[in-house]
C-alpha cells in the first residue's frame, strides 16, 4: 500500500490540526468549528444542558450545544485516571461525591454529632486535597 493509498483511505496523515484544536489553559471553555476526528463519543462527564460529549487526546472535552460545538482542555482524562480528574479538574463533585457517601455511611452506623464530625472531616480533606494537587500540578 502506497502513502497516497493510505491517505485516501485514512485521510490525510500529515493533517495540521493547530487551527482546529488552538492551544488554552485548563478548564477554559473554547468554540470549535468541528469535531476533530480523533475524537470519540463519551458519556463520561457532566452534561451541563449538552445533547452529545466527546473526549480527545491530551484532556480534550467538547460537548454539542444546538449545534455548536464547545471545548475545554482538562488536566487529567477520566477515561485514563478518574480519581486524578476528580482531585485536579472536578474538586467540587470529588467533594460533593466523597461528603455524601461518607455522611450516609456515618449516619447509619454512628449517632449524630459524629456523623457531622466525619462529614465536615471529609470536605474539608476532599477540598484540601484538591487545593494542594492543583498547586503541585498546575
Amino acid at each position: 500500500m502506497t502513502q497516497s493509498d493510505v491517505s485516501e483511505y485514512y485521510g490525510d496523515l500529515n493533517y495540521d490540526r493547530s487551527d482546529l484544536l488552538p492551544p488554552y489553559p485548563f478548564g477554559v471553555d473554547f468554540e470549535l468549528s468541528e469535531i476533530p476526528i480523533d475524537c470519540e463519543r463519551t458519556k463520561i462527564g457532566w452534561a451541563f444542558g449538552a445533547s452529545r460529549q466527546w473526549r480527545g487526546p491530551e484532556g480534550l472535552h467538547i460537548r454539542e450545544y444546538h449545534g455548536r460545538y464547545f471545548g475545554h482542555y482538562d488536566r487529567v482524562d477520566p477515561r485514563k485516571n478518574l480519581i486524578g480528574h476528580w482531585i485536579l479538574d472536578a474538586p467540587f463533585e470529588l467533594a460533593v461525591g466523597s461528603t455524601g457517601v461518607i455522611g450516609m455511611f456515618a449516619s447509619l452506623t454512628t449517632n449524630a454529632p459524629a456523623a457531622v464530625t466525619w462529614i465536615t472531616a471529609t470536605l474539608v480533606a476532599s477540598i484540601a486535597t484538591s487545593t494542594v494537587a492543583r498547586r503541585i500540578f498546575s
